[in-house]
């Protein structure tokens, strides 16, 4: 659309000229002419105007029935159309603005009038266009952050689905203020018995809290799987956090095992509310406290391990809760708080999560929930070992080597889901299916590593704010609807080297490489800390081709 483009339609040869004349010495404007509403259609497409001046009677077709014809191609586009009519009469005028007109104006002209309602209009449809063009924006980018959600939702539940949730043994609730929730609860069976819970809350809310969520379940339950004792548990995701989150995150946590006997807990508190463990009848037992900071603040050398042994009896219950429950307040302001929590668990011989609710609701009232809420309750048995199911393996108890490649057109990146698609297909391998959530992190990692910066030369955009973020989407998007002649490739071997199986993952594309292939990688920050994920979770990480091949060892 040429914005200084303006159709004059009139049948009237002497009014077109006039109009002309007078355009001309209002501003530098481009003149169209049509000699009748049949003809301004047809005008109207092959010059796509950004305003149109409409005689009413015309002969063939007259003002009203072709306005309503180039409203109705226009469709959502703001085309400003002003009748230019010797009609007096409020009913036709009327019915004039009611074919789609946006304005009139009588014959003989007012040039100032005219120019200025000319000017008006003009005006209003550049306006409309801007609001258009950002519309367009953040639709792309609601676009790629309902996929961002959809992404950590599904890592999420999936965590969540491997936890251990015999209600013999475990009753919860979990609530949370937005569409995710920053707390974070997992229980694994070990395979020598025994019952472990990682319980905590994330700093923060919604999506930013939730995506904690899979470097906490990846490390508890391959831990869990391996029998370690809570202070390793506790250290190792201390180390990890703190090398993956920024500085503003960290996890407050409660890290606990019930033995196999049922009768001795193990308990590592960090930032966490006490919980409470009550005995077979409903008296308090004990009140265990958070004797440790959060898990992601201190580094591994200031980092404190230590755990507390408290002895239990078989049907004690223990109770632990997130702070969204005590810190719940009224209007008022007063909250809920620990010694009415502990009072109402006391008070209840059974049922005691869904009494707590109900007071806290009673509590609460109308206002606004301002944190994510987790309850708890652990009851002491006898926990047999978890049954653990082997991967189908060759007879010699290795896998099969085997090696599966994947090349990817600029069309592919442009239309498809090559990341889910990837870990869909690998996930479906008998032995990679337990992996398939980490190999999906891996893949979005180095693939979009390879597109957004080798490929799309997107590198030293800045994304500290949503603005900044808007406009990188923006600039990706365009420089992917255009993107002609690009490459990538997928190479993946699984074979087994010094009795350890692995899997390598090989990216290399066409581009110009990663500028920072040749630095030491454990200062590099490819994409915020994404090359940090990838390396505390691989064997080995290493560029080459100037950039353009980056090679990934995982172990299996």
């Amino acid at each position: 659309m040429n914005a200084n483009k303006i159709l004059i339609v009139d049948d009237i040869a002497t009014n077109r000229k006039l109009l002309r004349q007078m355009l001309l010495k209002m501003g530098e404007y481009e003149i169209v002419e049509a000699a009748n509403g049949k003809e301004a259609i047809s005008v109207f497409d092959a010059e796509n105007p950004g305003l149109i001046l409409m005689d009413i009677n015309m002969p063939e077709m007259d003002g009203m029935q072709s306005t309503a014809a180039i409203k109705k191609i226009a469709g959502e586009r703001y085309i400003p159309i002003i009748f230019v009519t010797a009609l007096t009469a409020e009913s036709a005028l009327s019915n004039a603005l009611a074919a789609g007109g946006d304005d009139f104006i009588s014959k003989p002209y007012d040039v100032e009038v005219l120019k200025s309602k000319i000017n008006a209009h003009l005006r209003i449809r550049e306006l409309n266009e801007q609001l258009t063009a950002k519309n367009t924006e953040l639709s792309g980018v609601n676009q790629q952050l309902v996929h961002e959600q959809d992404l950590i939702e599904h890592f999420f539940k999936s965590a969540l689905q491997q936890s251990y949730l015999d209600q013999k043994f475990i009753n919860y609730h979990m609530s949370s203020m937005s569409a995710f929730n920053g707390d974070i609860f997992l229980v694994g069976r070990s395979p020598k018995g025994g019952l472990y819970v990682v319980m905590g809350d994330f700093t923060g809310h919604g999506l930013t809290a939730a995506m904690g969520t899979l470097p906490v379940a990846m490390i508890f339950f391959e831990m869990v799987s391996k029998s370690a004792a809570v202070a390793d548990i506790a250290r190792e995701l201390n180390r990890q956090l703190f090398k993956l989150m920024p500085t503003s995150m960290f996890f407050a946590a409660t890290i606990l095992e019930l033995n196999s006997q049922g009768n001795m807990l193990t308990v590592w508190m960090g930032g966490m509310p006490e919980c409470y463990l009550l005995g077979n009848e409903g008296a308090l037992k004990n009140e265990i406290s958070s004797q440790h900071m959060p898990l992601g603040i201190l580094d591994d050398l200031g980092f404190d391990s230590q755990v507390e042994i408290h002895n239990v009896e078989k049907n004690d219950q223990l109770y632990l809760y997130s702070d969204g429950i005590i810190e719940a307040d009224k209007a008022d302001g007063e909250m809920f708080g620990s010694e009415r929590l502990k009072d109402v668990l006391i008070s209840c011989k059974d049922n005691r999560i869904e009494n707590v609710l109900s007071e806290l609701n009673a509590f609460v009232g109308s206002s606004n929930r301002n944190d994510d809420i987790t309850l708890v309750e652990l009851s002491c048995h006898e926990v047999p070992a978890a049954e653990v199911q082997a991967e189908v393996v060759a007879a010699d108890n290795t896998l099969l080597p085997w090696t599966m490649k994947f090349e990817l057109s600029s069309d592919d990146m442009r239309n498809r889901k090559p990341v889910e698609e990837t870990a869909e297909i690998l996930g479906a391998l008998p032995a990679l299916r337990k992996h398939k959530e980490m190999i999906a992190t891996l893949l979005s990692e180095i693939y979009f590593n390879a597109l957004d910066y080798s490929i799309l030369g997107l590198d030293n955009i800045e994304k500290d704010n949503a603005q900044q973020f808007e406009e990188y989407y923006k600039i990706r998007d365009e420089k992917l609807r255009v993107l002609e002649g690009a490459s990538i490739k997928l190479d993946f071997a699984c074979a087994t080297s010094d009795e350890q199986q692995q899997l390598t993952i090989r990216i290399t594309d066409n581009g110009k490489g990663y500028k920072g292939h040749d630095i030491d990688l454990s200062e590099d920050k490819l994409h915020g800390r994404g090359l940090d994920i990838i390396r505390s979770f691989c064997e080995s990480v290493k560029f080459s081709n100037e950039g353009r091949t980056l090679e990934l060892i995982y172990g299996l």
